[in-house]
């Protein structure tokens, strides 16, 4: 298992160089001067050689590819540059966002694993019921309604009418219910359908029918043989969704002012702040990737027929 890992890492090198490059150019494209972005932001005057000395500090005055050669070469020693607006190193800011954005998507995988769990294994239970009907409108409602308009709803409902939660902010545990649920809610209708169509393709599988035939009741049945493998492509597509989760978390952030990823990306790109928004799409593709290399662990060590070779896992 560790040999198959350490491959799996291997081969984040040339993806992350390729998602490099991509960040590195494509964000020059943007309209507008970094270095009139940056003297506004102190209220300097714009004046040509305000700006060129803006540029020469910043280094925007060399050639786009050498500053890609300097960058990388950075980067490969674990330094992402400094931030244009607060001067600090993008690797702190990033460390800063990087926590309240993962507590924001931590506990949205909290309320999906939950909910998604207990609603998608009752959804099973009941098909062609009412509880399954009404389970199954709410994944459609929950599936179609956009991010911020939830997060306004809620926010009106729970902070403005009954007063129960905070509108913004992060400093306490119950600023997090609202913020975490929005950002959960369209996962938890996806994986409740698809968990509710896993279940009812699996029961009626041979080797289920055979552990009834031993002797199993229909809960050791759903228990230890249809719900273990119904949970396989939940964490098959996780492990593809958990990036989307804290990317998606960029709506969420700014509806609730959640001091996050989300909130310092769309700062940095009306500031034209190359280096803090090339660290955010590379830290973004790292854990899409090794999200995805987790779930693929998660999925063997459910299923060991799923493993790629012996050899690998030794």
């Amino acid at each position: 298992m560790i040999r198959y890992i350490f491959k799996q890492f291997l081969g984040l090198i040339p993806l992350l160089f390729l998602v490099s490059a991509a960040a590195f150019f494509l964000i020059r494209l943007l309209p507008g001067d970094p270095a009139e972005a940056y003297l506004n932001s102190i209220n300097a005057p714009l004046t040509e050689e305000s700006l060129g000395a803006v540029r020469e500090e910043l280094g925007l005055d060399l050639p786009v590819p050498v500053q890609y050669g300097k960058w990388l070469k950075q980067v490969l020693k674990g330094d992402l540059g400094y931030s244009y607006q607060t001067k600090r190193p993008v690797t702190k800011e990033l460390g800063t966002d990087l926590f309240y954005t993962a507590v924001l998507a931590l506990a949205a995988l909290g309320w999906v694993f939950f909910l998604s769990a207990l609603l998608g294994v009752l959804s099973a239970l009941f098909a062609g019921r009412l509880p399954d009907r009404l389970i199954r409108g709410f994944t459609f409602l929950g599936a179609a309604m956009p991010k911020f308009w939830l997060g306004f709803l809620l926010v009106l409902l729970f902070s403005l009418k009954w007063k129960l939660l905070p509108v913004q902010g992060a400093g306490e545990l119950k600023c997090l219910i609202l913020p975490s649920f929005t950002l959960a809610c369209s996962y938890i209708a996806t994986y409740t359908k698809l968990l509710r169509n896993s279940i009812l393709e699996i029961r009626n599988q041979p080797y289920v029918s055979y552990a009834r035939a031993r002797g199993f009741s229909r809960r050791q049945a759903m228990f230890r043989h249809v719900i273990p493998n119904a949970l396989l492509p939940i964490f098959t597509t996780l492990g593809l969704h958990f990036g989307g989760i804290l990317s998606g978390a960029v709506i969420v952030e700014n509806v609730f002012s959640w001091p996050g990823l989300g909130r310092m990306c769309i700062s940095a790109v009306a500031a034209r702040n190359y280096p803090m928004i090339q660290g955010y799409i590379l830290l973004m593709a790292a854990v899409f990737v090794v999200a995805n290399l987790i779930s693929d662990m998660a999925c063997a060590a459910l299923n060991p027929k799923l493993r790629l070779d012996a050899k690998a896992w030794k």
